[in-house]
């Protein structure tokens, strides 16, 4: 990418996270699902009450992104977007693997057919 100006921090700022790539909005429905999630389990509860198992909110953020798929764009019981909530799933996963919280609890590895 081309620096847009000759400012010495923007060269530093350029090798940094690019966490402005990501849409403000997404970044706002995950949140709002971590609100219902601190609201109903306390916050920061898989690290509180961890570790947490993979297979949980695997499943978690696939029955919210096959519901969302199916045409329904709000949780019936947080209000919340399926979306922000299968992000959130994600997130908690991905802070798991971070932060060592995680019970690795998926299947094996299978090596077959990778069409």
């Amino acid at each position: 990418m081309k620096k847009p100006d000759t400012n010495p921090k923007t060269a530093q700022g350029m090798m940094k996270c690019p966490v402005q790539l990501v849409p403000a909005q997404a970044i706002r429905e995950e949140a709002e699902a971590m609100r219902h999630g601190a609201e109903k389990y306390g916050e920061w509860n898989w690290r509180v009450d961890g570790p947490i198992s993979a297979s949980i909110y695997y499943g978690a953020a696939m029955r919210h992104l096959m519901l969302w798929y199916e045409g329904e764009d709000l949780d019936a019981e947080s209000g919340q977007s399926h979306l922000g909530h299968a992000r959130a799933c994600l997130a908690i996963i991905i802070d798991g693997l971070t932060t060592g919280g995680l019970n690795d609890d998926r299947p094996p590895h299978f090596e077959g057919d990778k069409k």
